[in-house]
């Protein structure tokens, strides 16, 4: 029980919510970019690689960034066909990267390219045979945590967003949730995670991602990511970190006990 609340309807509704807020725009859910961008990167046919370069690019920048870069390397590549992308030079890489605003961008200097040549020397060039059919959700994320920069988080995001907004048929074992500060605090808002005490805070980084990871596990056996862009979205939309939380506009407020949230913060609940 959580403040009275089974835990069960408390993931079911955040399962819910997860389910009902998908934009159904065809592809990705949760990015703000203009619709030539938008439509390369939710292109899994023709450019599968251009899913893959913004997985890898999503890390310390705004999501908007990394999931236009695909399109920015286009414009200066004169084309997005993968043996145009792998004839790039460091020059050409360096350019386009160098004004794209990412704070990573001399990384993804390296990074992009030798996600290029991994994916033409373990998949002759085409990216969706990391997703291919009978593939398990596991493996898919084991075969993303395979390119240079790509954590765990990364890699599960990846397949997550492939099961849910492309619909891509993936067997058991599924990938975990996505560890995000947004996904860790409204787990722990929601009862959902016990919060650590001040001593315990001490504990690796590691260890954090392992007990979310765990815990979503317990919650969710059969998809335990499936409770990723929920809890992420929550985080961003209402369940704030800097600032009061809006609870009474959020979803989940019918069932949410609020733990750690200040008594002022949910005025108008």
């Amino acid at each position: 029980m959580t403040a009275g609340r089974p835990v069960d309807d408390i993931t079911s509704l955040l399962k819910r919510f997860g389910a009902e807020s998908l934009e159904r725009k065809g592809g990705i859910s949760g990015i703000n970019v203009e619709d030539d961008a938008r439509a390369l990167v939710n292109d899994l046919e023709r450019y599968p690689h251009a899913f893959v370069l913004a997985c890898i690019a999503d890390r310390q920048t705004k999501s908007d960034i990394a999931w236009s870069l695909p399109r920015a390397i286009r414009e200066a590549a004169s084309g997005f066909e993968f043996d145009t992308l792998r004839g790039l030079s460091e020059d050409q890489w360096t350019s386009v990267l160098a004004s794209s605003g990412h704070r990573l961008a001399s990384e993804m200097v390296r990074l992009l390219p030798a996600a290029i040549g991994h994916i033409g020397d373990r998949y002759g060039g085409d990216a969706s045979r990391i997703w291919a059919n009978g593939s398990s959700g596991a493996a898919v994320a084991r075969r993303f945590l395979a390119f240079d920069g790509v954590g765990p988080k990364i890699a599960n995001m990846a397949v997550n967003i492939l099961i849910r907004d492309f619909g891509i048929r993936l067997t058991r074992p599924m990938p975990d949730i996505a560890v995000d500060t947004h996904v860790l605090r409204v787990f722990e808002r929601l009862g959902l995670l016990g919060r650590l005490e001040h001593s315990q805070l001490r504990s690796t980084q590691g260890k954090q991602q392992l007990r979310l990871q765990l815990r979503a596990r317990e919650l969710n056996p059969e998809w335990p990511g499936e409770l990723d862009w929920p809890a992420w979205l929550i985080g961003r939309s209402w369940c704030h970190a800097g600032r009061a939380p809006e609870c009474h506009e959020c979803y989940m407020s019918s069932l949410c006990p609020r733990d750690g949230v200040a008594s002022h913060s949910t005025a108008g609940s």
